[in-house]
Order: C-alpha cells, then structure tokens, then sequence
C-alpha cells in the first residue's frame, strides 16, 4: 500500500494493473471487466505456440545481449491484448513495485498486441520498496495492428540502488500510430532505455518524445532506432535532457530509411540543458537514408542554465528553487505538451520540482 500511494496520480482515471516483482497482483489490480481486453500473466501464455512465433521476431538479439538474456530467462510479466475495433474507455496504468530483501537480479517480459482498428493507452511507472541493489532487465513486445492507436508512456523514477535496463520492441502495420511518451527521473545508479521501432508497413505513423533529468553519480542512457521500410510513412523523434550537477546523459538516436520506403518524413531532435560544468551530455542523432524521395532532419543542441532569467525571476520575488523548477518546466514544455492528459501533464511538473527541490539541498 506505501508503494502504491507513491505511484498515485492526483486526479488520474485509469485501471490499475500492479505487478510484484513481475508477478501480477490481482488483489491491488482494478481491471476493465470487458471482452474486449484480455490482461493475464506471461507465465500462463509462454508456452503458447502464437508467443513462441512471435518472440524476438524483428530483433537480432546479437547485437543486444540483454535481450537475449531476458529471453533465455524470463518467468514472468503481463500480457495485454485489446481486441479487434475495442476503445477503451479509461487508460490502463501498469505500476510495477519491486521489494526485495536481498540483492536481486529480475527479469520481466511483457507483450502488448493492440488489433486491428482499437485504440488504447497504457501508462507504467516504476517503485522499488528495497534497501538492497535491485537489478531490472525488462523486455516488452508491442504489437500495434492495422488502423490501431497506442498510446504509451512510462515514468522512470528509481532509487540509488537500482539498474535498469529497459528494452522496448514496437511493431507496426500499415495505417498504425505509435506514441511513446519517457520520463526519466535522478537516483537510479543507471538507466539504459532501448526503444526500436520497425515500421512495417505503409502509412504509419510514429511520435517518441522523451524528457530525462539526471543528478550527481547517475547515468541515463537513450537508445532508440526507427527503421522505416514502407513508403508514405512519417516520424518524429523529440528528446529534451536537463543535466544536473555531476550528472551524465546520453542519447543515441537512429533513423534508418531503406530504399523502398519513399515519401518519409522523418525529424529527430535533442536538446539538453545543463545546470553546471561538472554535467556531462553524449548526443549523437544519426540518419542513414538509402531513399531519394524523402523529407528528414536531425540536430542536437546543449546550452547551459540562463543566469539571466533566474535572476530576472527572483528579482520579482520568486524563490531560487520555484524559480529553476519554472524553468526547466518551461524548458521541458515541448515534450510536457504532448501528453494530452491533464493529470500526466500535471504530474510531471510536481516531478520536476521535486526533483529540482532536492538537487539544491
């Protein structure tokens, strides 16, 4: 119950899916009593020969051994499935709690299908109850079909003793939509998010917007790859970074754009603002198009925190802390915007001050 109070959303409508160390709690869980959802533990359709085609079927997990790792020796997780032309009516958030009493190393797996024509939204958000190092290689599969609309966003807020690797495989068929909202917050020792999206099919549409805050002695790393393969299809990629004292970003994003796939629109941005000169920033946004027939931009910018307007904001009577938190709320704004539920959007800025809050202590 302490744990899930820390994962409450102010004035958040939404199911509640809670998982246990990976494991769903049924007793805490409040879940649509619909046919048109089915939500069950991993570990009754593993053995299933559709999950068995299905893993790892657009990943080389050569080159990503933690993946390979997670599928060597998963147990547990969840299993979503929205129906054919379902709406949900209400978002369904996934909180994951991990308590433990002694070191441990967990490996979750999870599978989104979203069907044909249904439409759906999925917030997670993480909270670790344990004192000792508590280790997250996660893996989730998201299948977006034809004409379906998922909406995903996940709240990364971690404590010193965690790691987190967080691998997440979207697929989309023609005439899909994908957006991915991150939120990456300080504490966690390391967080390594590695987004891949394969667009496969024609006219899809894709939206990542990212936002990290990184503290003294953390690490936050963004890997992403958008690999369009059909033509008509269009992306965009934002990731903003605020670098506090001590801290290290990165954020590596790739956009491939093969040769069948003409009339793509593809735009990748990262911009950074760093809060000291002990804040470090690795950022390195890739194209590689082997089109002609295209439309795509990439950039990158880091600048450092206006003096000027903090002191412009205190000289009107506002506290330094409220008033570094009213900036880098301004600055996080683009990628704030994009959430289009109030309450999420909300939430965030209490974050955001908290976080700034304790940065100055």
């Amino acid at each position: 119950e302490k744990a899930l109070k820390k994962a409450e959303v102010k004035n958040l409508d939404a199911y509640r899916l809670v998982l246990v160390n990976g494991n769903i709690n049924y007793e805490y869980s409040q879940l649509p009593e619909s046919d048109e959802i089915n939500i069950q533990s991993i570990g009754k359709t593993k053995n299933d020969a559709a999950f068995s085609e299905s893993i790892n079927k657009n990943i080389d997990v050569a080159k990503f051994p933690f993946a390979a790792l997670n599928t060597a020796f998963f147990e547990d997780g969840y299993f979503i499935e929205v129906k054919k032309n379902a709406q949900l009516d209400k978002s369904i958030y996934v909180i994951h709690i991990y308590s433990e009493k002694q070191n441990v190393f967990l490996q979750p797996r999870n599978v989104v299908k979203i069907a044909q024509g249904a439409n759906c939204k999925i917030i997670e958000t993480s909270v670790c109850v344990s004192n000792d190092v508590v280790f997250v290689n996660s893996f989730t599969d998201i299948f977006v079909e034809e004409n379906a609309y998922l909406r995903h966003a996940h709240f990364q807020r971690g404590n010193a003793n965690e790691r987190w690797v967080v691998h997440t495989q979207v697929n989309q068929a023609q005439n899909s939509r994908y957006d991915n909202y991150l939120v990456t917050l300080p504490k966690a020792d390391l967080v390594r998010n590695n987004l891949n999206v394969e667009l496969n099919g024609k006219n899809t549409e894709t939206h990542l917007y990212g936002l990290y805050l990184v503290s003294d002695k953390h690490l936050v790393d963004n890997h992403s790859i958008v690999n369009h393969k059909f033509p008509n299809c269009e992306s965009n990629q934002l990731y903003k970074g605020v670098i506090l004292d001590g801290g290290h970003g990165v954020f590596n994003g790739k956009i491939y754009v093969q040769r069948p796939a003409q009339k793509t629109n593809a735009f990748q941005q990262n911009n950074n603002l760093l809060f000291s000169p002990n804040a470090t920033i690795n950022s390195k946004p890739q194209l590689e198009i082997f089109a002609d027939d295209v439309k795509c931009s990439h950039g990158s910018t880091v600048g450092q925190f206006n003096e000027e307007s903090l002191f412009y904001l205190r000289s009107r009577g506002i506290g330094e802390e409220t008033a570094r938190s009213l900036l880098v709320n301004a600055f996080a704004f683009d990628v704030a915007e994009k959430i289009h539920n109030e309450a999420l959007r909300d939430y965030i800025e209490v974050l955001i001050e908290g976080t700034i809050e304790q940065a100055q202590r």
